[in-house]
Order: C-alpha cells, then sequence, then structure tokens
C-alpha cells in the first residue's frame, strides 16, 4: 500500500469499483441444481423484463431476466440448505454493455467484487467460487455498481473443495541455505497455521516504526511473526533517503527471530520527460501512482533513459540485499505489487501496470533476472500479487519467476453508493482464497499480503480459508486511516481471540531453528476438512493473561486532524489565530511542517492557555525559501469528544487573512477549500450531490466545485469531471 495509496485506491474504486472476489470462468448454461430465478427475489430499484429492456428476446434465458442499470441498485434472493458448509454460487447473467463488476453480499455481509466479461449472444454462467452458507435460509444479493447488467438466475452447489497443497521448491535455484529454510518452515505450515504480520509505518509518518508492534503486545500479549518493510524511499534515485530498512531487518530477524517481507513503492518523477537523469527533485514532483509519463516497457530496455533510473534503483536495492544475505538473512520480497488494480488492461493505480500486462511481465522478469543473476541476490522469496478478476492470471510473470501468490485484501469499505462507507466486515473471503488456488493450480501457498480487517478465527476456520498469512496495513499516515486499531476494522477482542489461539502462529511461537530449519518432508496435501482447521484452541505460555476488551456496536469515529494549507508569499512570522470550544478545555497542540528537499520538516506547538472565547495565537518563524506551509492542529481534533479547534485566521509578517473569507478566488476542483485538488474532494462533492441535507459544503466549496457547464449548480457530470482531471483524462478545470 502507502502513506498515499489508500486514497488512490479509494479513486480507483469510485471509477473502477475494483476491490476484491471476482470470477474465474464462464461456463455454459446449466439447468440443474438448486437454482434460484432473482425476478422471484426481492429487487431494491432494480426492474424484471421479458427479454431485455427494449422487449428484445435473450437466448437462453429461463424466464424473466431483472436489469440493474444504476449503481445501487440490489437485487436478492433466498436460498435454503440443509446443512452449514462451503457452497459453490454460480450465477447467470447477460451483459451486453462490456464487462461489468458488482457486490456479492452473502446475509448482508459483502464479500467482494464479482466480475462479467462482455457477451452479446446470450445468458451464461460464471462460477463465483466458493461460500460459506449457514443451515436454514441465506440471503445472496448481488449489489450494482457498474449497472447496465441482466441477472437471470443464481445457482448453489455443494462445494468440493480442493487440498491445500504445498511446495518448497524455489524459483532461485542458488538460494542460500537460510531462503530454503524458511520456505520449508512456510511450506510445512500452510494450511495448518495462519502466520501473523504487520506492516511497519513509513519514515516521518505520525509515529514511530515500534508502535503497530507494542499496540499489538499491549493487547494481546505477543508480537505478530512477521514484519513488513518497504525499500522505496531508500532506493528513489530522485530522493532516496536511508529509513533505516535494512538495520531494522537486521534486527528483527537476528535478534528478535522474526521474518521479514518487504514490498517497494519506487516513486519515478511524474514528468519524466523533463527530468534530467543523475539529477535530484522534491519527492512531490514524484508519484508511484500511474499519473506519470514513465513507461515500465523502457525501464526493462537497455539504453534507455527509463532504463537508466531503474537500474540506479535495483543496484541500490541489491546493496542492500547482499547486507542481509552477508548476515544470512532471507526476505519475502514483494515488488510491482497490485500491478492489474481495477481490472483488465487499463486498471492499474501503480505506474509499474500503467502500460498493460505485457509490459508489466517484460518488467517483473527483468527484475527478477537482474537481481538474482547480475547482482547475485540470492535470499529472495519472490512474492508476486494477484487478483481473482477473470482476466488476473494475464498478469502472471510463470511460475519459474514466483515463489509465493499474495493477495490485497480491502473489503471494509462500500464504494457501490459512489461515497465510502466504512463497514466492519471480518469474512475469511473464502472464495477468493479458492479461486487464486483453483487459479494457480494449487503449485503456489496464497498469503494475505496485506489487509484492512483480519479475518477473525472463527471464519477463518469455518470457511476453511488456508491463508498462509495475514498483514494488517499501518495505522495513521496522511490518510489518517487506522487499520490495526479502529474497530471498524479490527476489535481488540478479535485480535486478541486470534494471536492467543493455536492456529495463529506468533512470533514466540517461531522455531528458534527458523534459518535452519529442515522440511518435514511431509508433502501430503492438507484436507480442508482436517480438525486442525476446524478447531481452535487457546494454549499459550503459562503467565500469559488475556484481557477481553467490550465493544460496542458503534464503530469508533476516525481521526480527525485540521488541517490548513498557507501560502507564504515570502514572508518571514506566521500567526495562527485559533479557537476551542469549549474555552474551557485549555489544550490544544499540533505542528507546522513544510516540505524541504527530500525532507518533510515539522515543528510541533502546544497551547494550554487561551482567553474567555477560547481563542489563542500559535506562531511560527519562516523559514528562508518555504512556500507552502500545512498548519494542523491535533489535539483535541483527535480524541477529545465534544471538543473541537479550528484556525479563525492567520497573519503572515502582520496581514491577517480571515479563514472564513480567505477562499474568495477558486481553485476549480477544491472542494473542501484545502487548497488542494485530490480524491477527498471527489469524495465531499459526491456525498453533497447524493444527500445535501447531511454532506454539507460551504459556499465558496460549491463555487470551486460547480467545474462543468458552470453556472449551472453542482451535479453529478462536476465530479465526473474532477475524477477525469486527477485521472489526467482532462487537463485543465473548468471544463470549457
Amino acid at each position: 500500500m502507502g502513506s498515499k495509496k489508500f486514497l488512490k485506491k479509494f479513486s480507483s474504486a469510485v471509477m473502477a469499483s475494483a476491490l476484491a472476489l471476482n470470477t474465474l470462468a464462464v461456463v455454459p448454461v446449466f439447468a440443474e441444481g438448486g437454482k434460484y430465478e432473482f425476478e422471484e427475489g426481492t429487487l431494491v430499484d432494480a426492474k424484471a423484463f421479458d427479454g431485455d429492456k427494449d422487449g428484445n428476446a435473450v437466448a437462453n434465458s429461463s424466464g424473466q431476466l431483472v436489469f440493474l442499470q444504476d449503481a445501487g441498485e440490489t437485487a436478492t434472493v433466498t436460498v435454503n440448505v440443509k446443512e452449514a458448509g462451503m457452497y459453490t454460487l454460480t450465477i447467470a447473467t447477460y451483459t451486453p454493455y462490456g464487462a461489468k463488476t458488482h457486490n456479492l453480499l452473502i446475509n448482508d455481509v459483502d464479500q467482494g467484487q464479482i466480475s462479467f466479461v462482455e457477451n452479446t449472444e446470450g445468458v451464461v454462467e460464471t462460477e463465483l467460487g466458493k461460500f460459506k452458507l449457514n443451515a436454514g435460509d441465506n440471503t445472496i444479493t448481488v449489489k450494482s455498481s457498474w449497472g447496465w447488467t441482466y441477472l437471470d438466475y443464481i445457482r448453489v452447489d455443494t462445494a468440493s473443495l480442493p487440498a491445500i497443497t504445498s511446495s518448497n521448491k524455489l524459483s532461485d535455484s542458488k538460494a542460500i541455505s537460510a531462503t530454503q529454510s524458511l520456505m520449508n518452515y512456510l511450506a510445512d505450515v500452510y494450511g495448518k497455521h495462519i502466520i501473523s504480520g504487520q506492516q511497519e509505518i513509513y519514515q516521518y509518518g505520525p509515529h514511530d516504526f515500534e508502535w503497530e508492534f507494542e499496540y499489538i503486545k499491549e493487547k494481546t500479549g505477543e508480537y505478530p511473526a512477521i514484519r513488513g518493510f518497504d525499500y522505496g524511499n531508500f532506493t528513489c534515485p530522485a530522493f532516496g533517503s536511508d529509513d533505516g530498512s535494512t538495520t531494522r531487518i537486521i534486527d528483527w530477524v537476528k535478534n528478535k527471530n522474526g521474518i521479514a517481507t518487504s514490498s517497494w513503492h519506487l516513486n519515478v518523477p511524474t514528468d519524466f520527460a523533463s527530468y534530467t537523469s543523475g539529477s535530484k527533485v522534491d519527492w512531490s514532483q514524484t508519484t508511484y501512482s500511474e499519473k506519470t509519463d514513465f513507461s515500465p516497457s523502457k525501464a526493462a530496455t537497455p539504453g534507455t533513459k527509463e532504463n537508466e533510473y531503474y537500474m540506479q534503483a535495483l543496484t541500490t536495492l541489491a546493496a542492500e540485499f547482499k547486507k542481509l544475505e552477508a548476515e544470512n538473512i532471507p526476505v519475502i520480497w514483494r515488488p510491482l505489487h497490485e500491478a492489474e488494480g481495477g481490472g483488465g488492461e487499463t486498471g492499474s493505480w501503480f505506474w509499474w501496470g500503467r502500460e498493460g500486462s505485457e509490459a508489466y511481465k517484460k518488467l517483473w522478469i527483468y527484475t527478477y533476472k537482474t537481481l538474482t543473476e547480475d547482482f547475485d541476490c540470492h535470499n529472495l522469496i519472490w512474492e508476486w500479487n494477484s487478483y481473482a478478476y477473470a482476466t488476473s492470471k494475464d498478469w502472471y510473470p510463470g511460475d519459474e519467476y514466483v515463489d509465493l501468490i499474495a493477495y490485497d485484501k480491502y473489503n471494509c469499505t462500500d464504494w457501490s453508493s459512489g461515497n465510502p462507507v466504512l463497514i466492519h466486515n471480518d469474512s475469511a473471503i473464502s472464495g477468493t482464497f479458492y479461486n487464486l488456488v483453483d487459479m494457480y493450480e494449487g503449485k503456489k501457498m496464497i498469503a494475505m499480503s496485506e489487509n484492512d480487517s483480519i479475518p477473525t478465527l472463527e471464519n477463518l476456520l469455518t470457511e476453511k480459508a488456508g491463508w498462509l498469512y495475514f498483514c494488517p496495513w499501518y495505522d495513521g499516515g496522511s490518510d489518517n486511516i487506522n487499520f490495526l486499531s479502529n474497530p471498524v476494522f479490527n476489535t481488540v477482542e478479535d485480535l486478541t481471540t486470534m494471536y492467543q489461539s493455536d492456529y495463529c502462529i506468533s512470533l514466540d511461537e517461531l522455531p528458534e531453528n527458523l534459518y535452519s530449519y529442515e522440511s518435514s518432508g511431509n508433502t501430503d496435501p492438507t484436507d480442508p476438512t482436517d480438525p486442525i482447521v476446524t478447531t481452535a484452541t487457546t494454549a499459550k505460555p503459562s503467565g500469559t493473561t488475556t484481557t477481553k476488551t467490550t465493544t460496542t456496536t458503534e464503530p469508533a469515529p476516525e481521526p480527525e486532524v485540521y488541517k490548513l494549507a498557507i501560502k507564504t508569499n515570502g514572508g518571514k512570522k506566521l500567526d495562527v489565530t485559533i479557537n476551542i470550544n469549549p474555552a474551557s478545555y485549555e489544550l490544544a497542540n499540533g505542528c507546522f511542517g513544510y516540505a524541504d528537499g527530500k525532507d518533510w520538516i515539522s515543528t510541533e506547538w502546544e497551547v494550554t492557555e487561551f482567553d474567555k472565547d477560547g481563542n489563542a495565537v500559535v506562531s511560527f518563524d519562516i523559514p528562508e525559501g518555504v512556500e507552502n506551509l500545512e498548519f494542523q492542529i491535533w489535539w483535541p481534533n483527535s480524541e477529545a469528544k465534544d471538543v473541537k479547534c479550528v484556525a479563525t485566521s492567520y497573519s503572515i509578517d502582520g496581514k491577517v487573512t480571515d479563514i472564513e473569507t480567505s477562499t474568495g478566488s477558486s481553485v476549480y476542483g477544491d472542494v473542501n477549500n484545502d487548497g488542494k485538488v485530490e480524491i477527498a474532494d471527489v469524495v465531499a462533492l459526491a456525498a453533497y450531490v447524493g444527500d445535501p441535507d447531511n454532506n454539507a459544503v460551504n459556499a465558496q466549496g460549491l463555487v470551486n466545485g460547480d467545474v462543468q457547464n458552470t453556472g449551472d449548480g453542482i451535479t453529478s457530470g462536476d465530479v465526473l469531471a474532477i475524477q477525469q482531471y486527477l485521472a489526467n483524462i482532462v487537463t485543465e478545470l473548468p471544463i470549457k
């Protein structure tokens, strides 16, 4: 993921609605089995037709067709099964208007997304995957995302689960013994246990590198076995900054006997055509998103400027891997992740996928060969990120270049209405797991390399989803999303139950000889019905105390940080007037921040005295050359209930600017008046269009948001126009 990627992922979800579960295969119409007609179910805003909506007959249809046209429309059928267990769901659809994606809900729990390829010949069946159903009645809902899809029926059959097989064979025949030992261990526990993991935060984040790990220890009594790192910042030729990843990996593995995994959010210049090779630029002029002219295919082509840049990054990276190899330390290496993004050839939200699957595979293989053959890095277990789309295997580099298959799970956010709605969802997404097992023919172990919520222990066991490990993303960052500690994602009770179970492997349960571990030699496939994966006990070392925390039915609100963008206009002294309500609270703190080359400089402030009206002044000496500042208020906005603190005005060298009237000139697209045009503005404007009474936008924000047919007021066309601007489909706002 990354400090900026959560919003990017949501942005792509707004436009492409791509998150999780999708189909594997289209099969001929099959009219037998437990079949349920959608027109006989419950329809919300959807309509049933004889044939298509224009009255034309549709081949192979079994009756009326239910038409999902607009986002949010639903069609629900109630199915009845005698026994609780895993069932295969197969849906019959007609999709003449192009490939579509929608959400699948079982008993009102979102199971991720289902996708359908374009089909103009008539109704066809698509196998959705294997899902847990309860004994008795179950509701199965298709919730429209892209719309313009005809539903015929859904078929329910008892699932035959494939055996969970593992192999300790590495793609690198020259792998050092410690790498092979780690792979031996992973293969031995796969399907029998799940290994705990946690991603650390990035450098210059809102808290230190240890926060997530100490939180887990405090709440559960355990540390995770796997720690996630990232080599993106250090190896970036444009602004590289050593954040100490190698030192922390050595400490984690050598001193704590943990397992290290690393992703690679490698930034490239946004305007690469104008970039001078070997030069340094500010981080703000770089990106790891697809919004760049940097060519991944040229990066894998010697003699190009892109290749020169990419090789600088690989050279720096290889030097760090060789330091680790000298310490006998292997790494689960996950570069170039989530390449397919929203699905198909054009859904990528990262630069390495922006030219499609063929260019991407070329880059992966080039990266693999350069590190293993040219730089002799033989301490890597190569982990490749897949989705479960029908098109996902098109992106697969090949068995000879991959050791593990990874999947990144973010299914606690519903984007079907166009607005983000956080919903607690602790499903084990067994349908996705078994789709991936089938897709890669059981040859590779399947891991949950990133996630928002950790599936509950109960769901993992009852759904028989044999994920190799889980690894939640970190708390906070520029997106202020607390993936680990926010109970909308992970409650303390669920986290403790997981870590305290025999099924979950924590740091202290890794073998002491992990890096000289010999394979058990047991290559028998794991039967998903084996008692070891259907029984949970809590046997931990004596003296361990488990404290259960009672959670309320309402999730805790997301922390808020008040932010104000300020242009310095060459000034020297900044005074910000703040107001706290109620005035009796008398405590606020925050920071002044600005970019200084590759670094983010943050100066903290604190106020403990306010006047009788709750006003106080916070001052800052503006460094020479700083053109843009960000003023932040942390406390009490982030924690205190019913207490708020905001900035009411600021002055630069005595010239006062009132916050309420400072946005008199339009920054088109800047709906929330923070001086920037970003996905947050899309979300705010979409919420206003959907429900203006409960999603207020101030007067200046409405002026700024009127970017299409200026003067006609706010419409969904304005929301789309800002999305197009952020996606570089249009280059200027307002659209003329």
